[in-house]
């Protein structure tokens, strides 16, 4: 009885005492997306650094990213800054000729010395198929994470997981990860992975975490702005929300460099509760690394948050260890940026706000190549096909001839970097029409790429009509005549077509028709980055015009307004004449 009597006056006393609570909980969250192989230093607008750009105007790179990512956790490490949170959204893969010569190996060494937290893939993550991702998923030292897709029937990847828990100064953090539905059509990921609705799946993986009493719950994701904040409404558990695919770049106060402010950063979204959920992009390419302070309390409700992204101009050191593994992959890189292919008296213009959306001279440039390599075989009329197709998507970036217009292989490849076969089909006009469709259905702001640039065609838009009811009128070169014309495409006439395997092949950027309707398929046995390169080799110096190939109207309007910036007028760029005695001349 007198030891129960001292346990129970314990217990009293242990209960009249002051309830301690836990203090709050600061994290700064580090994150980038979109970096697409800039693992060294570029150009303000992400083309390749010049040497004479290099540590004086050039900004990003790895070696930049990863000395600003060190300094802030060896400010935490020391006591002088919370602790450090990275997270990476995806596509690492594709845009210089960095990782066309290297691919998922340099991206996952160079990833590796980041160290993210956790990661989301993007989809050009899967340009190269299950094939081309899985040796990256088995380098890479961070937990990748999807909560959308399911890998029941892919063995090779359900290394992957639907969310990570980290943990931060005893804190618990779970991470879900998702990846857009878009990448069924604009990548190559086969069909054994089903992709499931991003908003439901993270619904359901945050209510799992909360079950097992994680409290702090961030959202990590590769499916664009607009559903990155349907997200941060509709998920009632989410308190942060970090996204990438669209290259968002949000920013407070004036615009620092040449990207356009697309809103504050971060953004906020209110929930029908009244809870706010910050929603972050760092723009692409490494030329930004987000920053955003979150403060907790002790049940793990956000309390605070604010940040700007920081700029890694050369005013950011570069930390010498990934400038000397770089060193190790240059002497490959140098030779494939030495190699002269040939001129370019004008800019190549391969800005994906303007390929991706309207007439461009870059995709003229490689549609042209694709017609004038069939006219350089086809043994008895001009060509076998006179219209040549491909997706805007597929120019990385913009070439600006530099040394006596010199264009380079390298160039050429951080351009064109998919290296899709050429192939030629032929299909009726009827599903040519529709091919067109397919390629200007999207709003015109959120293009995933299959918007087509064109040769042998001109076309007319109304974007201001329905998906798949856009296409005013269509006219085509003939292919089998004496001298070319244009004529209306007529829906019972057969046209033959050259493109890439990507459209053909995989219905890529959502191009079914060009795989499931057309006939008489034949490969080339020549890539589309060869075929350019052949020919600014045969015709340099060149000089593609905007020539109103494709152009749009509006409701009334009897006349398009050609896709671009040049007045509507008929091109010159090159110009098919006096085939009856067997040459063509080009302008």
């Amino acid at each position: 009885m007198k030891l129960l009597g001292c346990v129970l006056t314990a217990a009293v006393y242990a209960a009249l005492l002051p309830v301690v609570a836990r203090a709050d909980f600061d994290l700064l969250l580090l994150h980038n997306n979109d970096m697409h192989g800039r693992f060294e230093e570029t150009e303000r607008n992400s083309g390749t650094c010049k040497e004479q750009h290099r540590n004086v105007s050039c900004v990003g790179g790895f070696a930049r990213t990863a000395h600003e990512i060190r300094r802030y956790r060896r400010l935490a490490v020391d006591g002088q800054g919370p602790e450090v949170l990275f997270l990476n959204a995806g596509d690492i893969y594709v845009g210089t000729v960095w990782y066309s010569l290297f691919t998922w190996n340099i991206s996952a060494e160079f990833l590796n010395i980041l160290e993210p937290d956790a990661l989301s893939l993007g989809n050009h993550e899967f340009d190269n198929g299950v094939a081309g991702l899985t040796p990256f998923i088995a380098a890479v030292h961070s937990p990748i994470v999807a909560a959308n897709l399911d890998f029941t029937n892919e063995p090779s990847l359900q290394a992957i997981q639907r969310s990570v828990i980290v943990t931060k100064a005893g804190r618990q953090i779970g991470i879900i990860g998702h990846l857009t539905r878009e990448t069924q059509k604009i990548s190559i990921p086969g069909k054994n992975i089903i992709f499931l609705d991003e908003v439901e799946s993270v619904r359901n993986e945050s209510e799992r975490l909360d079950q097992l009493g994680i409290k702090i719950i961030i959202v990590l994701g590769h499916s664009g702005y607009a559903l990155d904040q349907r997200i941060a409404a509709e998920v009632p558990l989410v308190d942060v929300v970090v996204g990438g695919h669209t290259n968002t770049f949000l920013w407070n106060g004036p615009q620092p460099d040449t990207e356009k402010v697309q809103d504050l950063y971060p953004k906020v979204v209110t929930q029908p509760s009244g809870k706010k959920v910050p929603v972050v992009q760092a723009f692409a390419y490494t030329k930004y690394l987000g920053r955003l302070n979150l403060t907790f309390d002790d049940n793990g409700e956000l309390i605070h948050f604010a940040g700007q992204p920081e700029l890694l101009d050369s005013s950011i050191p570069q930390d010498a260890d990934v400038l000397q593994l770089l060193d190790l992959y240059r002497p490959a890189i140098d030779a494939l940026n030495t190699e002269v292919v040939g001129q370019s008296k004008v800019v190549l213009d391969g800005d994906s706000s303007h390929c991706r959306h309207m007439e461009c001279n870059f995709g003229n440039l490689i549609t042209d190549a694709f017609v004038m390599y069939k006219a350089s075989v086809s043994p008895d009329t001009w060509t076998s096909a006179p219209i040549g197709l491909y997706n805007g998507g597929g120019i990385r970036t913009t070439i600006e001839p530099t040394n006596n217009s010199d264009i380079t292989r390298g160039e050429l490849l951080a351009a064109v970097p998919f290296g899709s076969t050429l192939l030629t089909v032929t299909l009726n006009g009827s599903n040519l029409i529709k091919t067109l469709e397919i390629g200007a259905r999207s709003d015109g702001e959120t293009s995933a790429g299959e918007f087509l640039q064109v040769s042998g065609l001109r076309v007319v838009y109304n974007m201001s009509k329905p998906a798949m009811s856009r296409v005013v009128s269509v006219k085509a070169r003939c292919g089998v005549c004496n001298i070319p014309t244009y004529e209306e495409v007529d829906p019972n006439k057969n046209y033959t077509v050259v493109t890439t395997s990507f459209l053909a092949v995989d219905g890529g950027d959502g191009h079914y028709v060009l795989t499931e309707h057309t006939v008489n398929r034949t490969s080339e046995d020549l890539t589309d980055v060869d075929t350019v390169a052949w020919y600014i080799q045969k015709y340099s110096p060149v000089y593609p015009e905007v020539q109103g190939r494709i152009r749009f109207v509006e409701d009334g309007d009897n006349d398009g307004s050609p896709g671009g910036a040049a007045a509507a007028r008929p091109g010159r760029y090159f110009v098919f004449s006096v085939i009856a005695v067997g040459f063509f001349m080009f302008f």
